[in-house]
């Protein structure tokens, strides 16, 4: 299956670009977002275990990966990737000025392991027009 993907014009940021010049790019869209329930259903369809047991798993999953992300911890999950925290903050001149409020908010890093890479490195692409609610493209 491919990526579906609509162009659009912005401007050009270009180093000496004119100031009204413009540019089309690809933006891929999202075909359809799959609930945690289909999700289940899929995985398993696809292994011995039922539905309720995949639910029970990846909730125990998210459970696990919650605490051990709040710990400071890597979770390394083999080929799917890995999971970590991090987290900016803003810069005072002396050292003794730096207190934790000055952290901004957390964010999860997930790196893809080597088969979801190997996916991504060469994805396919379908194109697609995107028709305003004016009917105009």
């Amino acid at each position: 299956m491919s990526l579906m993907y609509h162009l659009v014009q912005r401007p050009d940021k270009s180093e000496g670009a004119a100031e009204d010049a413009k540019l089309y790019y690809g933006q891929v869209r999202v075909r359809q977002q799959i609930d945690f329930n289909t999700l289940c259903e899929t995985i398993a369809d696809r292994s011995t275990a039922s539905k309720g047991d995949v639910q029970v798993v990846l909730d125990g999953l998210i459970h696990v990966l919650n605490q051990q992300l709040q710990n400071g911890n890597s979770v390394q999950m083999g080929d799917f990737g890995n999971f970590r925290m991090s987290c900016g903050s803003r810069g005072v001149i002396n050292k003794e000025e730096f207190n934790t409020s000055l952290f901004k908010k957390g964010k999860i890093i997930f790196t893809p392991g080597s088969k979801l890479k190997n996916m991504a490195a060469s994805p396919k692409f379908e194109r697609i027009e995107v028709v305003k609610a004016d009917g105009t493209e």
